[in-house]
């Protein structure tokens, strides 16, 4: 059972479906969850059972720019607007009559572990908070690039500031793939991220490609100081090998929080774990979630 969901934002307009459980509780709990770079919300509305068989309502939406939601320009990923948009959604998703708004958790995998972690350390209506390989730092991101690469992608960064300033769009790179000389600008072109960006590949609303600018954008991504800031309980998935969102910065994020927390690490690299894991990963981690469902004290935010 679901239905869909539009949020009118000041600047823009967002879009997904909200699924709700077959349970006579009312209100519901709710988790707001995210996939990662570049990912639609078509893409999990398959994971929807693991989520409302426990008892709790689930929200998918597209970010601003990406799939069914409105938002220019097109495929461009900024963290940190994203996770503004996510604190407007969970004031609009509070007004629901289904949701409990005390009991409102976030689950992001990789980017969407990220922006969860972002609200997180901002916003103290946060019931719950799981982290899947998120990313921490933009400037570790720069290391996946080779080092003549990195020096290309700063130039072509600035050209592409200055070229939409003087009125023109935005230049686009795939966002996985494989690099050949003369080929396609490509982001992620490990082998694993490959793989598992298939199970998106022919849904009508994503696009294997993203801004230029969005490495500009995620670069600037700093989530390390928030980590003392978050009051909810935190469960952190990270893989053991983890270049993607390289594990050292995540454990070091990890042992900075204050509260209530737990980690679990899985042995492989970022998409692999996810290739292997998934399914059971999103399970295991909706048991933590209702482990910890008290209401929070409501905050006029």
């Amino acid at each position: 059972m679901y239905e869909d969901v539009t949020f009118n934002l000041p600047t823009t307009t967002l879009r997904g479906r909200l699924y709700l459980p077959p349970t006579d509780e009312e209100p519901s709990p709710v988790v707001i969850a995210h996939s990662g770079i570049g990912s639609v919300a078509e893409g999990i509305y398959d994971l929807a059972p693991t989520f409302t068989e426990s008892g709790s309502a689930v929200l998918f939406y597209d970010h601003r720019g990406f799939g069914y939601s409105d938002g220019l320009p097109r495929q461009e990923v900024d963290p940190l607007q994203f996770a503004r948009d996510l604190r407007d959604v969970i004031t609009l998703l509070s007004d629901h009559p289904r949701i409990d708004a005390g009991r409102i958790s976030l689950l992001g995998l990789s980017l969407g572990g990220l922006v969860s972690l972002l609200v997180a350390g901002t916003d103290h209506r946060i019931a719950s908070v799981v982290a899947i390989v998120p990313p921490i730092s933009g400037f570790s991101a720069r290391g996946l690039f080779p080092a003549d690469a990195l020096r290309q992608l700063d130039e072509d960064l600035a050209r592409d500031r200055s070229a939409q300033l003087h009125g023109a769009e935005p230049r686009m790179l795939q966002t996985s793939g494989v690099r050949v000389p003369g080929g396609p600008d490509v982001m992620f072109d490990d082998p694993e991220g490959w793989a598992f960006v298939q199970r998106y590949m022919d849904l009508p609303s994503f696009r294997n490609e993203l801004t230029l600018s969005s490495a500009g954008r995620v670069f600037e991504a700093e989530v390390g100081g928030y980590a003392p800031r978050i009051v909810a309980p935190v469960l952190m998935v990270l893989a053991s090998n983890d270049t993607v969102a390289p594990v050292a910065d995540a454990r070091a994020f990890f042992d900075d929080l204050r509260g209530e927390k737990e980690l679990w690490e899985y042995p492989g690299q970022h998409y692999g774990i996810l290739l292997d894991n998934y399914r059971a990963i999103i399970s295991r981690s909706m048991s933590w979630i209702a482990g910890r469902r008290h209401p929070v004290p409501a905050v006029a935010v």
